[in-house]
């Protein structure tokens, strides 16, 4: 027999097939370790990184504001934030320790009161969490953003309730896990005009702030997102497999299935930032991974009534002529034994 025709064997070279197969493990592994470095790389890199924006430095005169982040909650759009106020030297008294007179710190738009108040006589420093109106769409989840303008405006109050505006020196500083920040001061086009107590005009910029998810974020997300695809792939293989009858149907991998199927919602909710239910990512993927798990199921209940053991041997029709003449010849041996006795009776 010719080693090209289908069943010769000589002069044919197997080995290659081994070690085509080794080297698909080591890129599979290398893949894998890649993909695990770089996920533990992008947790680093957004890790604890804190933010200055502003200058420290800036003239003992200016009234410093901190703004500093503390959460961002997409399913309301709100930005909750510390506003940390210190007085300048100018407005506390020679002990140090009080306030000359009343220092209010406007800051809008915001949820509850506007401002932050430090009192005549009280401590020149303030810290006041408050919650920031900042637009966005976590149903955009894992490349939803929230932006807002905060407008800062320092000014005191005097003993005949006449106000007087403050130079403000506005800073940004601090990190949130998960989060990114790009902040900056920005002058709108129809801005507020303050009247400085040197009699000048300025302009009250705005503090520019959008919050968009960290690196590490959509990696974890991705991640997950890819186990989510994978399930119906195993499940419509193996279902496939068995209803085709190039595997043997285990009743027992239904169960597995039922598992896979199950699974899906907790690892839909196991996303970080909990992405709303409606979402892109429901309609693009959790949707139709559930689907397909579904078709795997009913491919393998398929399969199952199709190859699975029979409760009874299904009977050949050569068979049930057999039976149908025994049942016939024994009839007929019955028929004659009564006939007899009633000719001896």
């Amino acid at each position: 027999m010719s080693a090209l025709e289908p069943g010769g064997t000589e002069g044919v070279d197997r080995a290659p097939r081994p070690r085509r197969r080794l080297w698909l493990l080591i890129s599979l592994a290398a893949l894998g370790i890649v993909v695990y470095l770089l996920v533990v790389a992008l947790y680093a890199s957004s890790g604890a990184r804190s933010t200055m924006i502003g200058d420290p430095t800036a003239s003992d005169s200016d009234v410093d504001v901190t703004v500093s982040p503390l959460a961002v909650n997409g399913a309301v759009e709100r930005l909750s934030l510390d506003i940390s106020v210190e007085a300048p030297d100018s407005l506390i008294e020679a002990n140090g320790v009080a306030m000359k007179k009343q220092l209010l710190v406007l800051v809008t738009p915001v949820d509850g009161a506007q401002t932050v108040a430090l009192d005549k006589g009280s401590i020149p420093r303030i810290t006041k969490t408050t919650s920031v109106v900042a637009g966005g769409s976590v149903e955009n989840w894992p490349f939803d953003r929230y932006s807002t303008g905060l407008l800062v405006v320092a000014y005191t109050v005097d003993a005949g309730g006449n106000a007087e505006v403050q130079q403000t020196n506005v800073m940004w500083k601090g990190y949130l896990s998960g989060w990114n920040f790009a902040v900056s001061e920005v002058v709108p086009d129809d801005p507020v005009i303050l009247e400085m107590p040197d009699g000048s005009q300025e302009k009250a910029p705005l503090l520019m702030i959008e919050a968009s998810r960290s690196g590490s974020t959509l990696a974890f997300g991705v991640l997950l997102l890819s186990v989510l695809v994978v399930m119906p792939v195993l499940v419509l293989f193996v279902a496939i497999s068995a209803f085709t009858g190039r595997r043997k149907v285990e009743a027992t991998l239904m169960s597995w299935m039922g598992a896979m199927l199950f699974a899906t919602i907790p690892l839909r909710g196991f996303l970080p930032g909990s992405p709303p239910i409606g979402s892109w990512i429901d309609f693009l993927i959790v949707l139709w991974v559930i689907v397909a798990l579904v078709a795997g199921l009913a491919v393998y209940v398929a399969a199952w009534s199709r190859w699975g053991t029979r409760a009874t041997p299904k009977e050949s029709r050569a068979g049930r002529a057999r039976r149908q003449r025994s049942d016939d010849e024994l009839s007929s041996n019955l028929s004659a034994d009564e006939r007899r006795r009633g000719d001896e009776v």
